[in-house]
């Protein structure tokens, strides 16, 4: 596990750091207040990042030129890098990707006016972090293998497919809306069953939106950092009960992004 070092800064830190006039601070994330130091040059354009604190909290920033800025994938993972980071041996509020303040004094502002919300956060989430369940229909056909599942859906279908005919539009609609809501409630079902075997191995779970329609359910859960291993343990448990048809990829860990709810005031 690496140890981040905090080192005092001088009084004249910004003017030793000496960035142009045009020079922002790029925001990552939040956590407990520590002696003002600098991380690392891993930030985004390989900027250098450093911790500003005010009693309480803190923010990790790094210099950056320029005042918007794109989500490149490069970025982004250097965005995701500086949190995975400060996580090994923090908690930490993850900030979303692209904020940016025009200087120190405008972090501090930050800080002081969310000190409260913050520290009601970091303490929500002290030494726990997310893991992420994506569980997929590992099927090549998934309407038929519904249909192979679900006697309505198969009457339906060959109702309207009778004798070789084609079905005019309604039919289509019709027998699509029953293949959506056949879906939507295997979805429920079966995601249920996953986070009743998962709720004893995490302190909460979200249910995020499914990306494509094979995606079965996409689930966030907060971990425990000392729980990790059983948690996983747990994941290989659930899948047991799931037959070839279904297929498991968990991730993590990753700072509590589904955790954290975090409206700056300024």
């Amino acid at each position: 596990m690496k140890q981040l070092v905090y080192g005092i800064l001088p009084a004249d830190h910004d003017s030793l750091r000496n960035p142009p006039v045009s020079s922002q601070l790029y925001l990552y994330g939040i956590f407990k207040a520590r002696p003002d130091g600098e991380i690392g040059p891993i930030g985004i354009d390989e900027g250098m990042v450093y911790t500003i604190s005010d009693d309480r909290v803190a923010a990790v920033v790094s210099d950056i030129r320029i005042e918007k800025i794109r989500p490149e994938r490069r970025r982004l993972a250097a965005h995701h890098a500086v949190l995975k980071t400060v996580m090994e041996t923090e908690t930490i509020l993850p900030m979303v990707f692209g904020i940016i303040a025009d200087k120190p004094e405008a972090i501090r502002r930050i800080l002081t006016s969310n000190r409260a919300e913050f520290l009601d956060q970091l303490k929500r989430v002290d030494q726990k972090q997310e893991m992420g369940l994506r569980v997929v229909w590992d099927d090549p056909n998934l309407f038929e293998f519904f249909v192979s599942q679900h006697e309505e859906l198969e009457q339906k279908r060959d109702q309207i497919f009778r004798g070789g005919r084609e079905p005019d539009q309604g039919e289509k609609i019709d027998l699509g809306r029953m293949f959506e809501r056949i879906l939507a409630d295997e979805r429920q079902l079966q995601t249920e069953r996953v986070l009743e075997a998962l709720r004893p191995h995490c302190f909460e779970a979200r249910e995020n939106k499914p990306r494509t329609e094979r995606e079965v359910m996409n689930l966030a859960f907060l971990v425990g950092r000392d729980k990790l291993k059983d948690f996983e343990d747990g994941v290989f448990e659930s899948a047991r009960l799931f037959d070839h048809h279904y297929a498991f990829d968990f991730s993590g860990p990753w700072p509590p992004h589904n955790f954290v709810d975090v409206s700056l005031s300024t």
